[in-house]
C-alpha cells in the first residue's frame, strides 16, 4: 500500500507540469535516461524527494533553474543487453549487428510499455487520461526509415504517448564505428613511417618498363 501511495502522489505531481524522457542509446548498449519535469518552484523540491522515493536509488534526481518555473530531472544509466528495465511498466532491448568487417554497424532498439505495471489503481489511470508525455530517442547513427517511428532529424526521433496506453515500437539506425575507423587509419599511418625509408630501394627494384624505337 505504501509504494502505491508514493505512486500515486509522485503522478500527481509530476503531471501538474510538462513531462519529457529523453533517451540516449550509446552503441554498446549503454543506455541514458532522463525524466524531465517542468514543476513550479513551491512545489520542486518536493517532487524531487517523492520521485526519488519512487524511482529508486539506481536514479538521480536534482532540480535545476531559477525562478517561478523548475527542472526536476531524474537520471539513470542502465543496460540493454540483453534487456532493462529503468522503471515499472517500461523494458527495453538492444542489439547490435556488425557489417564492413566491423567498420558499420547496425543498432536496432525495441521498447516496451505496459501501464498495468506503472499505474496500479483506478485513481492512477484517471488521473493521466488525457494526458500526453513527450519521448525522445538519441540513437547511435542515422535512422532507418523500417523503424516504426519516423525520424525528426537523423538520428533522433520524437512523439508523444499517452500513459494509459499500451506501447511497442522499434527503431532501427546505422553508423559508422568511428574508433574502429580512427584504429585503421592509425595503422597504415605507422605502416608508412615504417616503411617510408626503404620505400626508394623498393621502387627502384620495381621493373621498369622499357620502350624500343625501331628505325625504317
Amino acid at each position: 500500500m505504501a509504494h502505491r501511495r508514493w505512486s500515486f502522489v509522485f503522478l500527481l505531481l509530476m503531471l501538474t507540469g510538462c513531462v519529457e524522457v529523453n533517451t540516449y542509446v550509446g552503441s554498446r548498449g549503454k543506455i541514458k535516461q532522463h525524466l524531465v519535469i517542468n514543476a513550479p518552484q513551491r512545489s520542486a523540491d518536493g517532487m524531487k524527494q517523492i520521485a526519488q522515493s519512487y524511482l529508486g536509488r539506481e536514479w538521480t534526481v536534482r532540480v535545476e533553474g531559477r525562478g517561478e518555473q523548475r527542472l526536476v530531472r531524474a537520471q539513470r544509466t542502465f543496460s540493454a543487453v540483453p534487456e532493462g528495465k529503468p522503471m515499472p511498466g517500461v523494458s527495453v532491448q538492444f542489439q547490435r549487428q556488425e557489417r564492413w568487417y566491423g567498420l558499420r554497424a547496425i543498432y536496432k532498439v525495441q521498447v516496451r510499455y505496459v501501464p498495468k505495471e506503472l499505474l496500479q489503481t483506478p485513481d492512477e489511470e484517471k488521473l493521466v487520461a488525457n494526458r500526453k508525455v513527450t519521448v525522445r530517442f538519441f540513437m547511435p547513427g542515422r535512422i532507418l526509415p523500417q523503424s516504426s517511428v519516423a525520424p525528426k532529424d537523423g538520428n533522433f526521433v520524437e512523439f508523444s504517448v499517452d500513459p494509459t496506453q499500451p506501447i511497442e515500437l522499434h527503431i532501427t539506425s546505422v553508423g559508422i564505428v568511428w574508433w574502429k575507423v580512427g584504429m585503421l587509419l592509425l595503422i597504415l599511418m605507422a605502416l608508412l613511417w615504417f616503411l617510408a625509408p626503404y620505400l626508394p630501394r623498393i621502387l627502384e627494384r620495381l621493373p621498369r618498363r622499357t620502350v624500343r624505337v625501331v628505325q625504317r
